[in-house]
């Protein structure tokens, strides 16, 4: 993830703050309004960590009830947001997702992504299933992110069209089975 979307999750982080006081009333907003051509369905096994919820600064992925996505120190909360902006704005239901597909991967795809993915990270964990998850605004901006299943836990990570940026990495926690996550080291 380049600096600017970092930036700009972290933004719409804290703009939600700001705006409804806490991240989970941000994530309680209605969407009413929102445009036919919005997805807020996820594909499996996304639904199962994940859903989109409706803000004051358009649609976002978010955590699925019963489930965390946080920064691997645990610092932050993280949200994908449909805004693709370094500083975004209240634009409620107009800023939406047009698509998302979620595809298993396997092979070469998953070694390049899983390598990056996993670099300072436990060597002895079994490998994840394996996931890529393709986005689109209605802005027309696109996203491609991984997901690595483990079961009671996953991760995910954004790349762009050559390359995965680890800094982009995230960690997807069940709060019923919270696994002792080893830190990265950097």
């Amino acid at each position: 993830m380049s600096i600017k979307i970092s930036l700009a999750l972290f933004a719409l982080a804290g703009a939600l703050c700001l705006e409804l006081g806490t991240p989970a009333a941000a994530l309680d907003n209605d969407c009413d309004g929102t445009p036919s051509g919005a997805v807020m369905t996820l594909p499996a096994p996304l639904s199962k960590w994940g859903r989109v919820s409706c803000t004051p600064f358009g649609h976002v992925l978010a955590s699925h009830e019963g489930w965390a996505w946080v920064q691997p120190d645990g610092s932050q909360t993280v949200l994908v947001p449909s805004q693709r902006v370094a500083n975004p704005r209240p634009v409620g239901n107009s800023s939406y997702f047009t698509k998302i597909e979620m595809k298993r991967i396997t092979g070469e795809e998953f070694a390049e992504a899983y390598h990056v993915f996993h670099d300072g990270l436990d060597d002895k964990e079994p490998l994840p299933d394996g996931y890529r998850v393709d986005l689109e605004t209605a802005s027309g901006k696109s996203l491609r992110m991984y997901f690595f299943d483990y079961d009671t836990y996953a991760w995910a990570i954004e790349c762009g069209d050559n390359d995965c940026d680890p800094h982009s990495r995230f960690a997807i926690l069940d709060k019923e089975h919270r696994p002792q996550l080893r830190q990265p080291s950097i």
